[in-house]
């Protein structure tokens, strides 16, 4: 499971949209907060909000590996060890790599931007511990909320493989014509045919006509010998001369005895599958 803000333009364009509004409202704080304090420089806090936030915000891209990691720590002591380090390690990170930038590339050893930033320092902790402690508890929860879904899966798919029984390959199929019983030998059989709620069942010398419908002989006849080629045909594979392209995704199947089939797209790869071409 990769970060789950990155995993696609939708929550990217969320992660941003939320930093917009954190830089947004810690600038309206600061400000509000040291309206009083003179030398206060409005340029100055937009700026180092603006770089602060956005190396916070890397910060917090990049705490997603240690919480995936080490999610699963049982001892409460340890935990607030873990995260109060991790707080501690990325708080250092954003604010002093944030410090450096400012001080050196935007406002070139600016003695007002020190004194704006060692003033506003206590509300960037206090505004990154409240960050940190959301973003934290959000991947904790994106993280149980897939280990939920992956533990539902994989109980469906035990129950359905628990519930699904082998089913019974045909050997050889009675049919009614007239008033004859005939046994055909699966190997007799050249295709079956839909015909409607029922199906046609050639052989090399006749045909018959018997009440189950494709599906059931598309389960239940071998499948190294039989493939559904198209909606209305199952074909026998020892019994294919040649295959040859009839018009767009359509086939025709020659069969040795000279009756000529139909296949589609799908059901011609199948078949191709099955022959090993």
């Amino acid at each position: 499971m990769n970060n789950p803000f990155l995993k696609s333009l939708k929550f990217r364009l969320l992660f941003t949209g939320i930093w917009v509004m954190i830089i947004i409202t810690q600038i309206l704080l600061n400000i509000y907060y040291f309206e009083k304090i003179d030398g206060l420089n409005i340029l100055s806090e937009v700026l180092d909000s603006i770089t602060g936030n956005i190396l916070q915000a890397l910060c917090i891209i990049g705490l997603w590996i240690p919480v995936k990691y080490y999610r699963n720590i049982k001892s409460v002591p340890l935990f607030l060890v873990f995260h109060f380090t991790l707080f501690l390690i990325s708080s250092v990170i954003w604010i002093g790599l944030g410090y450096l930038i400012n001080q050196s590339i935007l406002f070139s050893n600016n003695i007002q931007y020190n004194y704006i930033f060692f003033a506003t320092l206590p509300v960037k902790i206090v505004f990154g511990l409240l960050v940190y402690i959301i973003f934290v508890l959000t991947y904790y929860l994106l993280i149980f909320r897939n280990e939920c879904k992956m533990q539902k899966q994989n109980i469906v798919e035990s129950v359905e493989n628990a519930s699904v029984t082998p089913v019974e390959k045909l050997t050889r199929v009675i049919v009614k014509k007239n008033s004859e019983f005939h046994c055909i030998n699966i190997n007799q059989i050249r295709y079956i045919e839909a015909n409607g709620d029922y199906v046609l069942i050639y052989t090399d010398s006749n045909k018959f006509l018997k009440d189950q419908p494709m599906k059931y002989w598309e389960t239940h006849l071998p499948d190294d010998n039989f493939v559904r080629i198209h909606r209305s045909f199952i074909v026998n594979i020892e019994v294919i001369a040649k295959m040859e392209l009839y018009e767009k995704e359509t086939y025709k199947i020659h069969l040795k005895n000279g009756d000529i089939l139909k296949a589609s797209s799908s059901g011609y790869k199948l078949l191709k599958q099955k022959m090993r071409l």
